[in-house]
């Protein structure tokens, strides 16, 4: 049990440090997404820094513009670091809703950049 926690504690620093040299590099180096900036292309996540800044705001609305899928990744998240029990009372049911999600976060990316979503592509 420990093992797990600790492993947990881990992930969200990492996480958070993650998390802290994107903002940085947004800040101090004038980037928006670090991925965007040398491929030309959004990555995934891109949105998804100033969603988590606008639900700190409360502004759940400009959350879901920025990025929609910050509402589903904060639960997912936390279970899969610190979740004992299998989700959904079985682990054949949990990969497939961890799949499930995975597909959901491709399936945004790829619509947001078909329509060239300016909250994606602003800074090309």
């Amino acid at each position: 049990m420990r093992g797990r926690l600790g492993a947990g504690v881990l992930g969200v620093l990492v996480i958070g440090l993650l998390f802290g040299a994107a903002s940085l590099s947004a800040s101090l180096l004038g980037w928006g997404c670090p991925v965007q900036h040398f491929t030309g292309v959004p990555c995934p996540g891109c949105g998804l820094s100033r969603a988590v800044y606008a639900l700190l705001r409360l502004d759940f609305a400009a959350a879901f513009r920025y990025h929609p899928m910050v509402y589903v990744l904060p639960p997912v998240v936390l279970y899969v670091l610190f979740g004992k029990k299998p989700l959904l009372g079985s682990k054949t049911r949990e990969r497939a809703l961890l799949w499930g999600v995975m597909t959901l976060w491709t399936a945004v990316w790829i619509v947001r950049l078909a329509a060239h979503d300016p909250l994606v592509w602003g800074s090309v």
